[in-house]
């Protein structure tokens, strides 16, 4: 493409430029940086260019910065810098490109450390104009000088990509093994990556992944295919794993993957090895020939295709896809700096292909254009590898070592600094330590002393603890008469008010309040019964029980119950023998019975089940109850506890039943837990050992 003169700059350039030489100008100081906006704007601008509509990107630039109020300064170097990228790489207009990396700088003035990360990326940008000017020499030296630059004032996280563009340099010379060892020194840098966030997409995964295929790429045109496909695999794995940490960039890890793809089928089209080949090189096209997609990579996997169809005489397959890739070059679809290169490739293959099937003058026509196009692209790559980098090299290199003599000096005054201030600190740490040995003496003393008043308190301790022990038994034998005692007056006072409210003499009043009294009575005698089993200590008495006919008996009492509330007992059990105390197995699964039925609603389900082991058996109480709220899981196992409620009745809560179920579960060797979720339902599971 012919380069267009400058014929005016922006009118906005103008006003900025003229803005940031006036002295006291205050144009966007105060300006926060607008970071949704310049997001949206980088989406819109990667998808232009994708797309082949790179000529709309400064129309777009326009309108978009016209609706933003009070740009910052990184607002305005956001917009030059894509205006630099498109006239560098898709419009080749290198003045333009120049004219906007100016204005770059110029944003930045005074700025440089305040906009480090900017400034890196501007020298950055300042090295790729200068390669598609073909001021090799100077590339070299804008890449160097980025990356002392990042070196001293950011971390690891912008070192790889001046790494990986000295070696982009070394391969355009043609260097490639040469090149290697700077991919390979980016990719570590990305790896070692201080200050990347989790989120860091360009450090994690972008270019990381793009230097393992490029020193693949190097191996390849090193003519070393083995190293080379170890790598192309290796940049698959690295991309794999890493999408799993950003799925929202999946088109981007999918147009990654179709890359290497392509790659690969080269490759094995270098090898010989056709059906790999052709697979990979289709992938690649089916993935990145879509719009949005890696449009120019798509087409080179089609170059590689043609030629391997040629090579293996599968012509009409070749023509068509010289006829589809020459429909994509001339409507200029994915057109990008590569275009030409790819425009030459495909005259020489249509070149081949004529000749092949007999028709020497189009072959002969399209030879002739193929060296047309070739030698104009020469003439402008005219000058890399003749380009004297050695001598940039050697110059920068100079610089550096100037520099890191410089950084030596103030090292090692440092250190010297550092050993100063360590041999004082030295000195006052033996002076505290002898210090405090001549105390240690007299603390040993103390201590010694301290240590035969402990062993006394020890003693005494000792002796409470027996004392609250026999306290503690007494107060079980004082509890178990208290209990037995009132059970018998409270008993007679229930059967009582059951015996009067069979006689129909008695007026409404008085029958309720005969039923409050029996209530009453009912739920004391229970209170006693749940308080007695608590705090009596006993001693197992175990025996064989059949399970199975221990639950039947469980639930043909708890029957009643739940039929005046509706609700239904499904009970599922296995026949199995087991070593337990009948009367305290039996009440644990009362108590859970229980609290099923009290906690569900009517016209529910209950469910009873048994599950076995080789050595243990879990029975498993489960309702479709109102279910255990989260801040009262913790509790219901307590004596006592306040994570009590009113069953879904209105039955009164004790909140002993459970704690209660607990002592006899792990009394016999075993445990109780529960699952539970609000509103859903409640499973209480009991494990008892079989042996």
């Amino acid at each position: 493409m012919p380069v267009k003169p400058i014929k005016y700059l922006p009118a906005r350039l103008v006003v900025i430029i003229a803005c940031l030489l006036a002295p006291g100008c205050k144009h966007s100081t105060e300006n926060p940086d607008h970071s949704r906006f310049v997001e949206q704007v980088d989406y819109v601008i990667d998808s232009m260019l994708n797309s082949g509509h790179m000529d709309d990107v400064p129309h777009y630039l326009d309108s978009a910065y016209a609706t933003l109020n009070a740009p910052s300064y990184h607002d305005l170097w956001v917009k030059y810098n894509h205006r630099t990228n498109l006239y560098t790489f898709y419009q080749r207009n290198i003045p333009l490109a120049r004219a906007n990396l100016d204005s770059m700088f110029l944003s930045l003035k005074g700025r440089e450390k305040i906009y480090a990360d900017d400034y890196a990326s501007t020298l950055y940008r300042q090295g790729e104009v200068n390669m598609a000017d073909k001021q090799y020499s100077q590339a070299y030296k804008s890449f160097f000088n980025g990356k002392q630059f990042v070196q001293k004032h950011l971390d690891t996280c912008y070192y790889g990509k001046f790494s990986s563009k000295l070696g982009v340099i070394a391969y355009r010379q043609g260097k490639y093994l040469g090149a290697i060892p700077y991919f390979k020194e980016a990719f570590s840098e990305y790896q070692h990556c201080q200050s990347a966030s989790p989120k860091d997409f360009n450090n994690l995964f972008l270019f990381p992944q793009a230097d393992l295929n490029s020193i693949a790429l190097c191996f390849e045109k090193a003519n070393q295919p083995d190293s080379a496909l170890n790598y192309y695999q290796k940049a698959l794995q690295f991309i794999s794993a890493a999408r799993l940490k950003f799925p929202h960039k999946k088109q981007f890890a999918e147009v990654a993957t179709g890359v290497v793809y392509g790659n690969l089928g080269g490759v094995y089209a270098k090898k010989g090895n056709v059906d790999s080949a052709e697979y990979y090189l289709k992938e690649n096209i089916r993935i990145n020939d879509q719009p949005g997609n890696a449009v120019e990579d798509a087409q080179t996997s089609k170059l590689k295709l043609i030629r391997l169809y040629l090579g293996i005489n599968r012509f009409r397959e070749a023509n068509d896809l010289l006829a589809q890739l020459g429909s994509d070059l001339d409507t200029k679809r994915g057109k990008g700096i590569i275009n030409d290169a790819i425009w030459q490739q495909w005259l020489q293959l249509k070149w081949h292909y004529l000749d092949k099937t007999g028709d020497l003058p189009g072959a002969y026509h399209y030879s002739q254009r193929y060296y047309q196009l070739k030698d104009s692209l020469d003439e402008v790559n005219t000058g890399l590898k003749e380009a004297d980098l050695d001598a940039g090299i050697k110059d920068a290199g100079q610089q550096y070592q100037i520099a890191l003599l410089h950084k030596n000096n103030q090292l090692k005054t440092s250190y010297l600094l550092a050993a100063i201030i360590f041999s004082v600190l030295t000195i006052l740490i033996l002076f505290l330590l002898w210090k405090n040995l001549r105390r240690s003496y007299k603390n040993v003393k103390e201590l010694t002393t301290l240590n035969r008043q402990v062993e006394e308190k020890n003693r005494e301790t000792l002796e409470t603890l027996k004392a609250l022990e026999q306290s503690h038994q007494d107060n079980t034998r004082i509890m178990k008469v208290v209990a037995h005692d009132l059970r018998n007056p409270v008993g007679a006072i229930t059967s009582l008010c059951e015996l009067m409210l069979q006689e129909n003499h008695h007026s409404g009043e008085d029958r309720s309040m005969l039923g409050m009294i029996r209530s009453a009575g009912q739920s004391a005698i229970h209170l006693i019964s749940d308080l007695l089993h608590y705090t009596v200590q006993y001693e197992l008495k175990k025996e064989p029980v059949e399970l199975n006919e221990l639950m039947h008996y469980c639930v043909d009492m708890m029957q009643l119950r739940a039929t005046e509330k509706q609700q239904r007992i499904q009970l599922q059990t296995t026949h199995i023998m087991i070593s337990i105390n009948r009367e305290k197995i039996w009440r644990v699964f009362s108590n859970l019975l229980s609290n099923a039925i009290k906690f569900s609603p009517g016209n529910t389900l209950i469910r009873i089940t048994t599950t076995t082991a080789p050595d243990h058996v879990v029975v498993a109480v489960s309702d479709q109850g109102i279910g255990i709220p989260d801040e009262m899981k913790s509790k219901i196992f307590d004596l006592f506890t306040e994570a009590k409620r009113p069953g879904t009745g209105g039955e009164r809560p004790y909140g002993m039943g459970l704690a209660i179920a607990k002592q006899i579960s792990e009394a016999h060797g075993g445990s109780i837990w529960f699952e539970s979720s609000p509103g859903e339902g409640t499973t209480f599971f009991v494990k008892l050992p079989l042996n």
